[in-house]
């Protein structure tokens, strides 16, 4: 006698484990055959995956593959409803017909009215016809909800290596790793300084202990593409759809930028600095004037310190860090402070500080977590080292790389704690003399250079290879010169020399 052949389906492998949807279409498809005598060939294939067509369905073309080499056994393909054999009009339509003429009925056990008479045809059709608008309909819903997640900046997929699904219901997006972030940000320090590829890189992470959640090695491909993945800077990516996200980030955005270029082939020397670096204090706070891209830095050739535009296709400013700092001095040197302005000066120094309070506490951690992680790093480089993991040569260069990121958050520390003391300098300085703001810019920390410059260019500055800060982009500054030229030349008729 010929059997019969059982399909069933759920849309996640977590509906198919949390919910009764399998049970309920195997007990259904068990009645069916003992109902009808029916014996049942083989255990009934079953897909757990959503899929809009029958290509994307595995177990389906299985089952396909099965009644085309055993039809001559098979009297019929039995599913719950014809919702669960297909979503698509079309695939429901072309996978009847194949079946039929193999000699196989397709029977919808909720649907009886569905067979070959031209009542049941036609029922049939206006169910698949309904089924692919049900999954049309979910597919824009899940798209538009998914659209505004994004917007919103959540991040609402499963968690990259370096994250973590927190479990506190809806509307929550992902968190940071502790155990892992730090060596996924290592990875990608390592990757900007130009100096190693991505898959030596990848065994260095990987001695150190990188590993997956579930234990095992990183794979290749994967490394590869968390390389490229925005989502460390801190985004949201979906399709054409880009938003910040409310996720924190691993990386800054310039470290991530510094890795594209590194990938690219476009950074072979220069070295990576974080944004608060003492060394750069003008680091995207100054703008290339042709497409106001804030400025990166660093180490040019290894001994050369140096501003410029990185963005692909611009580039148009490359300056030493000498000339373009000598320029900004120059610059506070022709601001001088009204009698006014002065008065006020302590009570904006304050405010200013008072703000400054909180961000300066928030950097503080933020700068002594990092520090515990190069002491991490330390500790994990030393046991990978002594196990055979690393190379001399590896262990050498992340030696170097983990001492000189160390200094360089020690210095920051020391820059932030010096703060107070320096504003209270300030405030103290503006209630006895002319504020020299050339000397105050020399004499002040990273944070404070970075308070001043934010305090009297509030929409930061345009540096132009042609005109220097000098350039209409620049129209505070402009302004400033039109009005001491109107004051100049009040009532004075100034003629126009010849050739001009």
């Amino acid at each position: 006698m010929n059997g019969a052949v059982g399909y069933l389906r759920t849309s996640t492998v977590e509906q198919a484990n949390t919910n009764n949807s399998l049970p309920v279409q195997k007990a259904k498809f068990q009645n069916f055959c003992e109902k009808n005598d029916l014996p049942q060939l083989v255990p009934p294939f079953v897909d757990k995956q959503s899929a809009r067509t029958a290509d994307e369905r595995p177990k389906f073309q299985e089952m396909l593959t099965y009644c085309r080499k055993h039809h001559k056994n098979i009297s019929c393909v039995v599913v719950s409803d014809l919702s669960r054999f297909a979503r698509n009009v079309a695939d429901q339509g072309a996978s009847i017909a194949e079946l039929k003429k193999l000699g196989i009925k397709t029977i919808s056990i909720d649907e009886p009215m569905v067979d070959d008479t031209a009542a049941g045809k036609l029922a049939g059709n206006m169910l698949g016809v309904f089924n692919q608008y049900f999954s049309d309909s979910l597919s824009e819903k899940t798209k538009s909800r998914m659209q505004a997640a994004v917007k919103a900046g959540r991040f609402v997929w499963r968690a990259p290596l370096g994250y973590t699904n927190p479990k506190n219901g809806a509307g929550s997006t992902i968190k940071v790793d502790a155990d892992r972030a730090p060596l996924v940000r290592k990875g990608f320090e390592l990757m900007a300084t130009g100096n190693h590829n991505a898959d030596d890189v990848l065994r260095t992470i990987t001695a150190l202990g990188l590993r997956t959640t579930r234990g095992a090695m990183l794979p290749r491909q994967t490394w590869h593409a968390m390389l490229r993945n925005p989502l460390y800077a801190g985004w949201v990516k979906s399709g054409d759809l880009l938003a910040r996200g409310l996720h924190p980030p691993i990386v800054s955005q310039e470290l991530f930028d510094a890795v594209q270029d590194a990938l690219a082939g476009r950074s072979k020397t220069a070295r990576t600095r974080q944004v608060l670096n003492p060394e750069f204090p003008l680091r995207q706070f100054v703008r290339c004037a042709k497409c106001d891209k804030g400025l990166t830095a660093g180490i040019a050739k290894k001994k050369f310190p140096y501003y410029w535009c990185y963005k692909p296709g611009c580039r148009s400013v490359f300056i030493s860090a000498e000339k373009l700092e000598a320029n900004f001095v120059d610059l506070l040197g022709s601001y001088h402070p009204t009698v006014e302005y002065l008065a006020l000066l302590p009570e904006v120094a304050r405010e200013v500080w008072k703000a400054r309070e909180e961000r300066a506490r928030q950097d503080s951690r933020a700068l002594t977590i990092r520090l515990q992680e190069q002491k991490y790093l330390n500790s994990e480089a030393i046991k990978a080292k002594l196990k055979g993991d690393l190379s001399a040569e590896d262990f050498a260069a992340l030696k170097q790389n983990i001492t000189e990121e160390t200094a360089l958050i020690q210095k920051q520390i020391t820059s932030l704690e010096s703060e107070r003391s320096t504003m209270e300098e300030l405030i103290a300085q503006t209630q006895r003399e002319l504020v020299d703001l050339p000397a105050a810019w020399k004499k002040a920390g990273l944070s404070q250079r970075r308070e001043l410059c934010e305090m009297l260019f509030p929409s930061g500055l345009v540096w132009s290879q042609s005109w220097g800060f000098l350039n209409s982009k620049n129209t505070s500054i402009m302004q400033d010169l039109c009005d001491f030229w109107e004051e100049k030349t009040s009532g004075v008729n100034v003629g126009v020399p010849d050739g001009i």
